[in-house]
């Protein structure tokens, strides 16, 4: 455990299926990252992230994995967090796979909007300012099922391959 993060740190890359990790309070290893854009298995998503995570750290490969967990993540079109306010509902959404710290920073920003006229400091945040695009121009071409996301998947998955073996643009 030591090896892996001297200092307890958390962990991720910055490629487009990007990969996380951190070692637990009791010292195990916890490893995830986007295993597919395409529905899968949670015992598939386990066995690319397993394989993954013995890329990052060979000397893991003796490791078995003891827990592996699974589902859906909410992205904006421009993966970007985005707050504010519609037809008198306030909203923080577009966390991209951040949630857990982001979301607690924006539920304090959307409290003292709710809380406004009361005591709690009312202070403007950069996230209501990005300008929140939808999916793709065409009428009926997206609508509430990602079809495009196996296509991502795919380009992205190039475009990690090519900034890894330094062909092209990243």
């Amino acid at each position: 455990a030591s090896e892996l993060s001297a200092r307890d740190r958390m962990f991720y890359d910055s490629k487009h299926l990007l990969y996380y990790w951190r070692l637990t309070p009791d010292r195990r290893l916890l490893f995830g990252g986007r295993a597919a854009f395409a529905p899968t298995s949670v015992s598939r998503a386990a066995a690319i992230l397993e394989q993954a995570r013995q890329l990052v750290y060979p000397q893991t490969r003796r490791l078995r994995v003891e827990y592996a967990w699974g589902g859906n993540v909410g992205f904006t079109f421009d993966r970007l967090p985005h707050i504010g306010r519609h037809d008198g509902v306030h909203y923080a959404l577009g966390c991209c796979g951040s949630g857990v710290a982001m979301l607690t920073y924006l539920g304090g920003l959307l409290a003292r909007r709710v809380g406004a006229g009361t005591d709690l400091p009312l202070e403007a945040s950069p996230f209501e300012q990005i300008p929140h695009p939808g999916g793709p121009g065409l009428p009926g071409l997206y609508e509430g099922r990602p079809w495009f996301l196996p296509i991502v998947d795919g380009w992205y998955r190039v475009r990690d391959w090519s900034t890894r073996n330094g062909v092209g643009p990243n």
